[in-house]
């Protein structure tokens, strides 16, 4: 992790870079390992939160101040976004093709992007909740094939919403001019 408010020559230095851990190889980790390893960082957010963290000196705060910390957003693949987000991947979830929207795969004639229903932060968590929640493995797979749908650490951060704070696949977005749109005009 690094620390966005820092000048760009300075943020990746070794000491302002938090290595928040590391995937166990040698496969491609499950969605329940993934959420195993941001558990204890999810842990740490959230006192970065709420209370958040009390410097004792800054540079510009010889007294101290209070700093709060929060993961906004998460830039990983699109493979790795859908896993850390609680979102089905690209293919496993018959007639969908996009994690954000409820636009029908087989709907390819509406191309009107601005029509298409984007999924909210209340639906997500209250699906992602029911999956958590269920009963047996069954229902959950059930839940997950209807709705793609399923719990990650990452909902226990009070302000994270998986619906605006993922960017997909960034260094392909550098490309094609998404990033400039998805940070100016979907995160604001």
């Amino acid at each position: 992790m690094i620390c966005n408010n820092l000048l760009v020559h300075s943020r990746y230095s070794i000491e302002n870079v938090y290595l928040a851990g590391i995937i166990p190889g040698p496969k491609e980790p499950s969605h329940d390992q993934i959420n195993h390893v941001l558990s204890p960082l999810v842990d740490d957010l959230l006192k970065g939160w709420s209370p958040g963290l009390q410097l004792t000196c800054t540079a510009l705060h010889p007294l101290g101040c209070l700093v709060r910390c929060a993961v906004i957003p998460l830039v990983c693949d699109m493979l790795a976004a859908c896993k850390t987000a609680g979102f089905a991947g690209l293919g496993s979830h018959p007639g969908k093709y996009c994690a954000f929207c409820l636009q029908d795969g087989w709907n390819t004639a509406n191309v009107d992007v601005s029509s298409w229903r984007r999924r909210t932060w209340q639906e997500h968590v209250a699906i992602a909740t029911l999956w958590k929640n269920a009963a047996t493995e069954g229902i959950r797979q059930q839940i997950y094939t209807t709705f793609g749908i399923r719990w990650t650490e990452l909902l226990r951060l009070p302000y994270w919403n998986p619906t605006r704070f993922v960017v997909v696949d960034c260094m392909h977005n550098f490309f094609i001019g998404d990033l400039q749109h998805h940070c100016r005009n979907v995160l604001g």
